[in-house]
């Protein structure tokens, strides 16, 4: 087994926002620095999506969870029940990842960062082994052995060569952040925010977000509260907020070195030069949403929303 300490060693970084909000673009950013190693796919669909590892370990999120009393630790038998009702329910979902794992997410056929799939970095029979070993030892601690088979799956991606740090750019990572915090706590988390009305326009072009611009703005105003929420049981030193605008259009150079001194990084020649090259003020889109005749039903909305968000702390 390659790399084993490197492994344990390596940081995660949780690039994540509302989706449509750069999350993409900052991972391939992020990934031409010879000390990150870039997730293939760059978005692994099975650890903070529903129905996926987080799941398993610490139910579905959102869900209620009940508050159980506390049980002697001489009623054996007490215990022992609801340790067994506890592992048929994350059972269940890990039987749920499982199957999503082979029948959605290890062919995607889609550009990335959706596709191709898990099948771009791992065999087949690397990962049929690594959720045989995880089923036989969940049980027993589901943090803990959620972890290993982290660890081990990201030693078996065909590219990784035991860099510091690993990104992931699933965009449910800052909604999942409090439950990563717990499975990863030196994790460190960038959230990507973008002009609210821009991410409305790009979701309106795709098949699985808010249909009008009304749904759109409820769902943004979700996300971002959600996040905010999810921020909150996170280190200030572990998290760096972004936005998209401001890295590729009005505060390019600041923004730049803003993340090279969140991760404690030296600039390196494959990452200025990409920065330089690809990520100039059309990649944003900025403004976008102008060419979609919101009315002003949709503007009076808006400003509301936005009056709600700033009442939060939320920028």
């Amino acid at each position: 087994m390659k790399f084993a300490q490197g492994a344990q060693r390596v940081i995660p970084i949780f690039v994540g926002g509302t989706g449509r909000s750069g999350t993409t673009v900052l991972g391939e950013l992020l990934g031409t620095h010879p000390h990150i190693y870039t997730s293939n796919p760059i978005e692994i669909k099975f650890l903070a999506n529903r129905g996926g590892l987080l799941d398993v370990v610490f139910g579905h999120l959102n869900e209620e969870v009940k508050e159980l009393p506390l049980i002697s630790f001489f009623n054996y038998r007490t215990r022992k029940k609801r340790q067994d009702r506890e592992y048929r329910i994350h059972s269940k979902i890990l039987d749920e990842m499982v199957e999503n794992i082979w029948a959605k997410w290890w062919r995607i056929d889609a550009p990335p960062p959706h596709g191709p799939g898990l099948i771009a970095g791992i065999t087949e029979k690397q990962l049929q082994l690594l959720l045989h070993r995880y089923r036989n030892g969940f049980k027993a601690d589901r943090v803990k052995r959620a972890r290993k088979f982290m660890r081990r799956f990201l030693q078996y991606q065909h590219r990784y060569q035991r860099e510091l740090y690993w990104v992931e750019t699933t965009p449910m990572n800052i909604s999942n952040a409090e439950r990563l915090y717990k499975l990863f706590p030196q994790a460190l988390f960038i959230n990507m925010v973008r002009e609210p009305k821009d991410v409305i326009s790009s979701l309106l072009t795709k098949n699985w977000g808010p249909e009008t611009p009304m749904e759109g703005l409820d769902w943004i105003e979700r996300r971002l509260i959600n996040d905010q929420a999810a921020l909150a049981c996170v280190p200030k030193s572990q998290q760096l907020t972004i936005s998209l605008e401001g890295l590729v259009i009005d505060a390019r150079e600041s923004t730049y070195k803003s993340l090279l001194d969140f991760l404690s990084l030296e600039d390196s020649p494959q990452m200025k030069n990409f920065f330089e090259e690809k990520m100039k003020a059309e990649a944003a889109s900025s403004g976008r949403w102008r060419s979609e005749s919101f009315d002003q039903a949709f503007e009076n909305e808006y400003q509301l929303m936005m009056d709600r968000l700033k009442k939060l702390g939320i920028k």
